[in-house]
């Protein structure tokens, strides 16, 4: 469970208590033939008695996330009930009304998240953009190991796959690329996959602006010929 999950969870609670219902349960597993096949986020009873599987979305809801809260709800025994920012679609909508899912829609602005859990996502995104910001020293000069290094780090989605791309050279490539000041440290693969396409570009403008300054320079040489002649 994320941050962000456990935190929309909480707040749904406070929403749900303040018009009445009292919450039973969290994450409540859901088993079918002695299989766990699923988890609901919270159980609610509302103030008539009736008992509801209440799924949580901090954004709008879709068709899939109807359904199961439908599926949910009915392997339970209990009432569907869904808290969301709307309907995605007009299909969400429909799908909602033929399944009897009780929808409760909160205003667009309602942010699912408390204050102490978006002071950690603005941080985690501060950081990121300071990561995205580090200076990469001029006239840097890269191997083509280590070039590949480069395209393997940006081009993957773990450090084992970059890993693989190299043929288990990895960390060689690596620590040869931060003693040059080409990638830093980073939190996680993603700090360092921004920083590697980051690197990417800077040596593609560089090679590119050298291109540019040479042809320059034999157009100089050319003008200066024909002057002479």
């Amino acid at each position: 469970m994320s941050r962000r999950g456990a935190s929309s969870e909480r707040i749904a609670k406070d929403i749900l208590e303040k018009m009445g219902f009292k919450v039973l349960e969290f994450r409540k597993r859901i088993v079918a033939h002695g299989v766990e096949v699923g988890e609901a986020d919270l159980i609610a009873e509302s103030p008539s008695g009736e008992k509801f599987c209440v799924e949580v979305k901090a954004g709008k809801a879709s068709v899939n996330d109807l359904r199961q809260a439908y599926s949910n709800a009915k392997l339970l025994g209990l009432k569907p009930m869904i808290i969301c920012k709307g309907f995605h679609d007009l299909a969400a909508e429909a799908v909602a009304k033929e399944l009897g899912v009780e929808v409760l829609e909160l205003p667009q602005f309602y942010m699912l998240l408390e204050l102490e859990d978006l002071e950690y996502v603005v941080r985690q995104a501060v950081r990121e953009v300071l990561e995205d910001l580090e200076p990469i020293p001029s006239f840097i000069k890269v191997s083509k190991g280590e070039l590949k290094a480069l395209k393997a780090l940006a081009s993957s989605s773990s450090w084992e796959e970059a890993n693989e791309k190299l043929g288990d050279k990895l960390e060689f490539y690596v620590a040869r690329l931060r003693s040059k000041g080409v990638l830093g440290e980073a939190r996680g693969f993603k700090g360092i996959r921004r920083q590697a396409s980051k690197a990417l570009t800077y040596l593609l403008l560089d090679y590119r602006l050298r291109k540019v300054e040479a042809a320059l320079r034999r157009i100089l040489r050319r003008i200066e010929s024909a002057g002479e002649q």
